[in-house]
């Protein structure tokens, strides 16, 4: 059996430690309180974005009100019923042919 694990061992405990190990808990307490004030932004943004849902539907049913009321005042062109509709292919090869 090589003993060379339990040397490298021996070898790696003499070394001092690495310098970044000496601010991982200053590392860590930032995170921390990185993570804290997000959680604390985040009320404010979810008002932000509720505000902006809001608008959004408002702007669309007042657009899409507007837009139904313009088409709603307009004659329909096309029915099932119809005998002379301007869409009908017998009405539209007649003016070609």
């Amino acid at each position: 059996m090589d003993d060379r694990l339990d040397d490298d061992l021996k070898a790696l405990r003499a070394e001092p430690p690495a310098a970044a190990y000496d601010q991982i808990d200053q590392r860590v307490w930032g995170g921390i309180a990185e993570v804290r004030r997000a959680r604390q932004a985040a009320p404010v943004l979810y008002a932000v974005r509720a505000v902006a849902v809001v608008g959004a539907l408002g702007l669309g049913v007042a657009g899409g009100g507007a837009a139904a009321i313009a088409v709603a005042s307009e004659s329909q062109e096309t029915s099932a019923f119809s005998i002379n509709s301007e869409l009908a292919p017998s009405t539209l090869l007649d003016h070609h042919g």
